[in-house]
């Protein structure tokens, strides 16, 4: 009981932190703007139409990203179908937005999932974790592509905008270090060598991990469609903010936005915001006033509209979880990121 006590009050804590650091990036990204004459003094000069095509871009994000996972667990013999792919993409978006207690949504996927396939649990952890490793690959890989057509606008940022594309270098640089190391160690003669006769303690599940990801190099094909499944879902996502950016007034190309969102998502999505609010104003303002000379007020205001088209689409997932058979508890998922 002791533990279980001690274990909540550890996760409210770090769920209060975030709260507090989600307001102090959001007090950052608006301590400078001049609200006179803004979109945030006149709501009605939003652009509906615009608004309405961000909301539809977000609306494909899901739908491919509920693809590309679905691809990595068709890798692993398994196939929910697109409709239930979809739904659980929705109700993992809830989660995610959320954040509820430090959980996120894949531990509801994978909860989920689970009821249909009790006995491959492994299985779907490890799809899922490839789906994100794939994203982090789309991901440095758009960044690096950006990086090497404008390197002369890049170069040309304010110190600020410089430090954040060269900490952007390091942060998906690493990351694909991570994903080579990942799957060199599941390459069957690293991989023998590594649980060598002697070792037994290294048998079970660590033994079965790598061998699960060592299917996606025997069927590299479909690896390869996810990721670039990936790269069209990634895009399809950052013309959801050239959408919001549109629809509160703002002219910058979707060529800007396009060169920026990679490092504004990578960076925004590390967890030290709820949902990475705040960081992702702060950052955008920061990009699209060096990279188009988008004005502060525009560019908070066009991250926020972005945002929203997005989250709109965690309200169906909030319908689905209200379904019996997709409820679950809070224990549930802790029981999962625990495992």
């Amino acid at each position: 009981m002791g533990d279980s006590a001690g274990s909540a009050m550890k996760k409210a804590l770090l769920f209060a932190l975030k709260v507090l650091l989600t307001l102090g990036c959001l007090g950052w990204a608006f301590s400078r703007l001049d609200f006179h004459g803004s979109v945030f003094a006149r709501p009605g000069a939003v652009n509906y139409g615009w608004l309405a095509a961000g909301i539809a871009l977000a609306g494909g994000t899901v739908w491919l990203t509920a693809m590309r996972w679905r691809v990595f667990l068709h890798v692993q013999g398994l196939d929910p179908g697109a409709r239930r792919s979809v739904e659980l993409t929705l109700i993992g978006n809830l989660f995610n937005l959320l954040s509820i207690g430090g959980i996120g949504g894949d531990a509801a996927r994978i909860l989920l999932l689970i009821r249909r396939y009790p006995e491959r649990k492994l299985a779907i952890a490890v799809a899922v974790m490839v789906d994100h490793l794939a994203g982090m690959v789309a991901m440095a890989g758009l960044f690096f592509a950006v990086s090497v057509s404008r390197f002369e606008a890049l170069q040309a940022q304010s110190t600020l905008g410089k430090g954040v594309i060269h900490f952007a270098w390091f942060y998906l640089g690493g990351g694909l270090l991570l994903v080579a190391l990942m799957f060199l160690a599941a390459w069957p003669p690293v991989r023998r060598r590594i649980h060598r006769e002697g070792r037994e303690w290294k048998r079970g599940v660590l033994r079965r991990i790598p061998e699960s990801y060592d299917v996606y190099r025997k069927h590299w094909k479909l690896s390869l469609l996810g990721v670039v499944v990936s790269v069209v879902m990634l895009l399809t996502y950052f013309l959801s903010f050239w959408c919001g950016l549109r629809a509160v007034g703002g002219v910058a190309s979707a060529g800007s936005v396009l060169s920026a969102m990679p490092v504004i998502d990578s960076l925004s999505s590390m967890p030290v915001s709820v949902a990475g609010i705040g960081v992702r104003e702060k950052l955008f303002e920061v990009l699209m006033r060096d990279l188009a000379n988008v004005t502060a007020e525009t560019a908070v205001a066009a991250s926020l509209a972005g945002f929203a088209c997005n989250v709109l689409w965690a309200l169906p997932g909030a319908l689905l979880f209200l379904r019996k058979d997709d409820r679950v508890t809070l224990k549930e998922l802790e029981t999962v990121e625990h495992a």
